[in-house]
């Protein structure tokens, strides 16, 4: 999007180093990578920090868009001063024990220091090997038995680390096995500590309600929940980013704004970036903010629903956009499926989607609080 109004500098010299000044700004489209580019999270990210060094595991809950990645990458910087390694992993869309080994290796290779002090040990391992580009997986025939190596030796060779699992509820299919891997690396390497990222279900919700017969029962991790921004925050939020590029709003507009994306910084800050750097009217920065949005939205959605009765979860959905109690929902999905769900299945989609974050409940009233996909839901996009 940047490249839309290069030509308003009359050298390239002059657009890059324009350019380079907007990358480092609120409105910059990517996760934050730096402290200072954080905004309101001051607390979380020193608190972040502080558990880390205690050596103490963390699960970072919250709604996507709500700035969890870069609440992360942004402790990485201040960690790595004290000596800490970190190796941030992304599981989006990983599959079973292949997908989390590939996703460990792109981590790995991004960090070299780490990646050096583990390469002979490594090396050995069934499934690992080494080329110009860092480390790479092949198949291997006890893949479990590959990803304990690989972190037996980062815990053994690495020094002080922490790995960092974001979306960790992609791993579902095989959370018994990642549980006892786990529980294994706890008891085996106190160096070595665990970020994990996602929605409340699946080995999420195993791994902070373990039962007692988990192998990380008496092991879960630190809570910890990422909240949206209050209506004062948003605004400081898309003021401050406004005037870092030099750009003019209205308060009018500002409040308008603040209104239609209810807190959410990913929501803030594209409608930011259309504003600032795409140089949008406001009027066309929420009607683009909300169409990109509801798109990214859905392909997200569409992830959540695979291998579940979509006609039902849709059902729960579409009716708890516009608010909606327990009976009302069980008869929207009737209405749907044609036939008498039983109430097991009604309270089993909504326990589902309260701990995905995409609908809340209070006072037996069920809604959807994010603008995006409320909107969506309330158009035929989605069936």
């Amino acid at each position: 999007m940047h490249v839309l109004f290069a030509d308003r500098f009359k050298t390239r010299g002059d657009s890059l180093k324009y350019l380079r000044g907007l990358s480092l700004s609120l409105f910059n489209l990517n996760p934050k990578e730096f402290p200072k580019e954080l905004f309101g999270r001051e607390k979380e990210l020193d608190e972040l920090v502080r558990l880390v060094k205690a050596r103490r595991w963390i699960a970072i809950l919250g709604p996507r868009m709500v700035g969890k990645t870069s609440l992360i990458k942004a402790a990485n910087v201040k960690l790595e001063k004290t000596g800490v390694k970190a190796i941030y992993v992304n599981l989006w869309g990983a599959k079973g024990t292949h997908g989390l080994l590939n996703a460990l290796a792109q981590g790995l290779n991004k960090e070299n220091s780490v990646l050096q002090k583990i390469k002979d040990m490594a090396n050995r391992t069934e499934g690992v090997s080494f080329g110009p580009g860092g480390i790479s997986i092949s198949l291997s025939k006890r893949p479990m038995t590959t990803m304990w190596d690989l972190l037996g030796a980062i815990g053994k060779q690495a020094g002080d680390c922490v790995i960092e699992l974001d979306e960790v509820q992609e791993l579902s299919a095989i959370s018994g096995h990642l549980l006892r891997l786990l529980a294994n690396i706890f008891n085996t390497h106190p160096n070595v500590v665990f970020i994990l990222t996602g929605s409340m279900f699946g080995l999420m919700k195993t791994l902070l309600e373990p039962r007692s017969t988990s192998p990380m029962y008496g092991r879960s991790p630190a809570k910890f929940y990422l909240e949206p921004f209050t209506k004062e925050k948003s605004s400081e939020f898309l003021k401050k980013g406004v005037q870092e590029c030099h750009e003019a709003t209205t308060e009018e507009q500002i409040e308008e704004a603040v209104e239609k994306l209810d807190g959410i910084p990913g929501w803030l800050t594209l409608y930011g970036n259309n504003v600032a750097v795409r140089k949008l009217p406001h009027k066309k920065a929420i009607q683009e903010t909300i169409s990109e949005g509801m798109k990214i939205t859905k392909d997200e959605l569409e992830h959540f629903l695979q291998g579940r009765d979509r006609t039902t979860y849709l059902a729960a959905l579409k009716i708890a956009a516009t608010s909606a109690r327990w009976k009302e929902i069980k008869a929207a999905i009737e209405t749907r499926r044609n036939s008498v769900p039983n109430d097991a299945t009604v309270q089993n989609a909504l326990e589902n989607l309260k701990a995905a974050m995409l609908t809340n409940e209070e006072e037996g009233v069920y809604t959807v609080k994010d603008p995006m996909l409320r909107k969506l839901l309330l158009t035929s996009q989605i069936t």
